[in-house]
């Protein structure tokens, strides 16, 4: 399941001529287990987290792992209900993106999903996420990803706290 998240990442940065380093490790969920375990600091990991509105809309929000997403905020930007959002349930992650929590990337899920992009994530000079497995992640620089965010024709607001 998820490897085809894997190998779908992989191929759309190749199409872009774009070559992130590629990691293999232990397998994590949290933001700060990621961190530690590529070697890199915790506001340099781009968090990605689905969100619904309970009437089959669906967002992938993606923040700096060292903040949280402003739900009132995400609402706001879509126009839904703030009593209504709220993040996916673990099953729901799976069904939408292909992968478990932990391991959604930021971009390229099973399904086409709109993504939101609190600018945040542009404050380092390298970012890292995983890419559709708890145990396979990459490091890029983050200029390469305001290309990749531009292709995924991502929405980008202050979207986190």
């Amino acid at each position: 399941m998820a490897k085809e998240e894997v190998e779908r990442i992989k191929a759309f940065f190749n199409s872009l001529d774009i070559h992130p380093t590629y990691m293999q490790h232990e397998a994590v969920i949290t933001s700060m287990d990621a961190a530690k375990s590529r070697g890199i600091e915790l506001k340099q990991g781009i968090k990605a987290i689905l969100f619904t509105n309970n009437e089959d809309k669906w967002v992938v929000v993606d923040v700096p792992a060292d903040k949280k997403v402003d739900q009132k905020i995400v609402a706001k930007q879509l126009g839904w209900s703030k009593s209504k959002i709220r993040m996916a349930t673990p099953e729901e992650v799976i069904n939408k993106t292909g992968c478990e929590i932990g391991a959604v990337p930021p971009f390229g899920h099973k399904e086409p999903i709109l993504i939101l992009v609190d600018k945040g994530v542009y404050d380092n000079l390298e970012s890292a996420f995983n890419i559709g497995l708890r145990t396979h992640s990459l490091k890029i620089k983050t200029e390469f990803m305001k290309i990749v965010f531009e292709k995924a024709k991502a929405i980008e607001g202050s979207f986190g706290r």
